[in-house]
């Protein structure tokens, strides 16, 4: 399994191989036989005495799944850490890792929710494994260790953890003490006894032990197992074991030292030089050190296992890190440039396009316009991945003058407003453009043109978040006017220019030209390969698109995707028109007012942790009003009525759904005159902002309140929405109207109002009130071509067969299922059969 081999290449990167001393030390009924019985097992000592080699050795022996993970510097964030634990853990189902990498990375992350989860699943799927934790000394986060230490009290007792570190000073297991479920093995456990040492001797030196000799290696090195493994790596130190007059700490470095300095002198520098890497390859090496011996160095001190190889990556290397440890206190002290050591390390890294560790090693080298000038080559990736934290992290330590020069002033107001501060990105945003049109910086034609590109996209980007779709439209189309090409901070993998200045077009821009948005972005699906900042947005855009048309399975599907990507990348400016789609979704379409009510609460949750603008949060209310209403629950709605009227806001685009709702409110409680008055105030807004979908929806709903006392006018405003909406085939907007628009488009075509050229559209809105069962519907919505095929699947021949029959390709074929599949709502054959045993095929036999 995937968990198991990631576990175990944790595991070989964690011991040197080659020259290794290899000695059996677990006895029966020792103390490392307990493991297996107890939920929690902590290996403390200081470094140097064998915990993760006695771990191993365990590991080798138990009959438990062991799952490994070595901690690092990096891993000490919650979701690092987490996510890290889950994908470790052995036994668990992939299916299952997932979901749970999905709460920790979640933006409404909820550390009782997490453990309670992971808890369940490992009670539901019975898992019996132990996970070892290695240096868990570099886990200071207080957090972190509240959340483990709540989580060992919780899991099921046939999972086991091992911690092994030098200290552990934040993790409380007195609960667990209580139950007798903790084991703690110590140095005392850890140190080589007499019997052991004189095996080493007779067996790992190929010498007959003497009492003398033995003494003298355990007087000395007081049983610590580095002492005995470097003793074992250099032979000159064989001879004669009483000139050892050092322990510990004492006993490498002497070593190291009287190792190093024998060298040669290019030999030396070569050791020095790369002690600091982190990773290691020959390449990088020879670069920084300034030869082409590299090579043959390197397989010497792999053979004396100084050296980790790295599975994952082939001719990756890693020193031992107490070997490195000892180098760099050498490096320290030689009168050699360590700053210009990071730097040639940076810019090799840079050259091999790894712009992240290039940028951290030119923090090392105290490099600040290196660093800035890495920062713009690699932020459209990291905007684009939602890295924004590391982005942000890395541009605060830098001067403050930085991020309002140019180009790293349009990178910060990217992340500002990625990071659910519009308004700051906006400010930001205005001082870059009027460092630009003052023209004070002197750039040639092309850079200035592609600086106002950047800029506008932006402003466009920034506007979208404020539902300002004007300006939005303005922006969009000054990027365009300045660049033919892409922006690289907003799209970097599909064209920016059509899809941001369409996007504004679409329910989520709050334009509606539905039909263009369709058209542009079924050219950018095969660039959507991967989960990034800004697919989020496409996926909400065809969720939009397939939902007003009546597509549910697709829109679903879209729609789960915009949601995980939102709550992956915690973008709130995402997840609102998400969250209030999901829950139009569940109330409209599955008639479920209580998991859209549960969809709701969970956006204001995750609004009041990301402190988000209050706008958002009035959104969010408007969206639940919208649930009273369809429940008709007066009382609620005449309570948001009075708040809204007692705090009523200009009517701006960025509040336009709120007031809209507010008509709608006003009609379900008999306001007539008051909503008749909120629409004529919003017309003209809507008109002068291109809000197509919203003026749709004002005209449906004056049409509804004129109908019964003037009904000549009521359908003359209904004409209205039809012109507008016909051309992009709207039809969940007349759906959820309710059966009055019905009777009005009924009406329409009985006195032959409507134009001709609207009649098929609105014999399509009226399809959904029809009589047909839900199999003549299902049939209905087949083309003639596409039942002949579904006649063939339900007798049960394949697409071959079925291409030979009807003289079509094979390829024809696969697409006319895909359609098929879409129009039935299956996602597979048997699905698909399933449904055509209940259809009528006498048409076509």
């Amino acid at each position: 399994m995937r968990e198991q081999e990631a576990s175990l290449n944790e595991m070989a990167r964690s011991t040197a191989r080659g020259g290794q001393m290899k000695m059996k030390r677990i006895k029966p009924g020792s103390v490392w036989t307990q493991i297996d019985n107890c939920k929690l097992t902590t290996v403390t000592a200081p470094s140097g005495y064998g915990k993760t080699t006695m771990l191993q050795e365990w590991a080798a022996r138990t009959e438990l799944p062991v799952g490994w993970v070595n901690l690092e510097e990096d891993d000490i964030q919650r979701t690092a850490f987490w996510k890290k634990i889950i994908l470790h853990m052995p036994g668990l189902p992939e299916h299952v890792q997932k979901d749970l990498v999905d709460i920790i990375q979640s933006a409404s992350y909820s550390p009782t929710h997490f453990i309670a989860t992971c808890c369940a699943s490992l009670r539901e799927h019975r898992v019996r494994g132990a996970l070892v934790i290695d240096d868990f000394h570099l886990m200071t986060n207080s957090n972190e260790l509240y959340e483990l230490t709540s989580f060992l009290e919780e899991m099921p007792d046939t999972f086991h953890i091992i911690v092994s570190g030098q200290v552990f000073p934040g993790l409380s297991f007195k609960r667990l003490l209580r139950q007798h479920q903790v084991l703690q093995i110590t140095k005392r456990d850890l140190i080589f006894t007499d019997e052991e040492i004189e095996s080493y001797i007779r067996n790992q030196l190929q010498q007959e032990p003497t009492d003398i000799a033995v003494q003298t290696i355990m007087q000395q090195t007081q049983g610590w197992a580095a002492g005995l493994q470097l003793i074992h790596m250099y032979g000159q130190f064989q001879e004669d074991y009483s000139e050892l007059q050092f322990s510990n700490v004492k006993v490498a470095r002497q070593l190291i030292q009287e190792i190093v300095y024998s060298l040669p002198e290019n030999e030396r520098n070569y050791l020095l030089s790369t002690s600091i890497l982190n990773v290691m390859h020959v390449r990088l090496c020879d670069y920084i050190a300034g030869t082409r011996r590299g090579r043959v160095i390197m397989r010497r001190l792999r053979s004396q296992g100084l050296l980790n190889e790295n599975h994952r990556e082939p001719g990756w290397f890693s020193y031992n890190k107490y070997f490195r440890t000892y180098l760099k206190e050498m490096l320290e002290m030689e009168d050699t440039d360590i700053g210009e050591l990071y730097m040639r390390a940076s810019i090799w890294y840079e050259n091999e396009q790894h712009l992240l560790t290039a940028i951290q090693y030119a923090w090392k080298a105290g490099d600040q316009p290196r660093v800035k000038k890495l920062l713009i080559q690699a932020a459209p990736d990291l905007l684009q991945n939602g890295r924004l934290d590391q982005l942000q992290d890395w541009m605060t330590k830098l001067p403050r003058r930085y991020i309002y020069e140019l180009e790293l002033g349009i990178i910060y107001g990217w992340v500002e407003s990625l990071r659910n501060q519009p308004q700051l990105a906006q400010r930001h945003a205005h001082m870059i453009e009027e460092q630009l049109l003052r023209r004070e910086l002197q750039l040639d034609e092309e850079a200035e043109k592609r600086h106002f590109a950047d800029l506008y996209t932006l402003k466009s980007f920034i506007s979208l978040l404020d539902d300002d779709a004007k300006s939005t439209m303005d922006h969009a189309s000054k990027a365009m006017i300045y660049s033919k090409h892409s922006s690289k901070y907003f799209s970097h993998s599909f064209d920016y220019n059509r899809h941001d200045a369409l996007i504004l077009h679409s329910p989520l821009g709050g334009g509606g030209d539905l039909r263009a948005v369709q058209r542009v972005y079924e050219g950018l699906a095969q660039n959507i390969m991967k989960e990034s900042v800004f697919s989020g947005y496409y996926h909400l855009c065809m969720a939009e698109l397939d939902y007003e048309w009546g597509m549910t399975a697709k829109a679903k599907k879209h729609l789960d995707q915009a949601v995980a990507t939102a709550d992956l990348f915690g973008l709130p400016g995402l997840l609102l028109p998400a969250y209030i789609l999901k829950s139009r979704h569940e109330l409209e379409q599955q008639g479920d007012a209580e998991s859209a009510k549960v969809t709701l609460h969970k956006l204001k949750d995750m609004l009041t942790k990301s402190n988000a603008p209050s706008d958002w949060f009035k959104k969010a209310d408007a969206a639940r009003i919208r649930i009273a209403i369809h429940q008709n629950d007066e009382k609620r709605i005449h309570n948001w009525l009075s708040l809204f009227f007692l705090q009523e806001p200009p009517i701006q685009q960025k509040n336009l759904y709120e007031y809209v709702t507010l008509v709608w409110a006003c009609k379900a409680v008999g306001k007539t005159d008051t909503a008749q008055r909120y629409i004529n105030k919003l017309m003209p807004l809507v008109k002068f902002g291109n809000r197509i979908s919203a003026e749709i929806e004002l005209y449906i709903i004056q049409a509804m309140l004129l109908y019964p006392t003037n009904q000549e006018q009521a359908l003359q405003d209904l004409q209205g929405a039809l012109s507008l909406s016909a051309e992009h085939k709207y039809l969940r907007m007349y759906w959820k109207s309710g059966e009055t628009v019905r009777d009005m488009l009924q009406d329409m075509l009985s006195k032959d109002i409507a134009a001709k050229k609207y009649h098929k559209y609105i014999d399509q809105i009226l399809a959904y009130w029809s009589d047909e069962t839900e199999e003549q519907k299902l049939q209905n919505k087949l083309t003639t071509r596409e039942l002949q095929l579904v006649y063939h699947l339900q007798l049960g021949k394949r697409n071959n067969e079925i291409a030979d029959e009807l003289e079509l390709s094979l390829g024809t074929v696969k697409v006319y299922f895909h359609r098929i599949y879409d129009k039935l709502g299956v996602k597979n054959r048997k699905q698909a059969k399933e449904i055509a045993a209940t259809l009528d095929f006498s048409e076509i036999l």
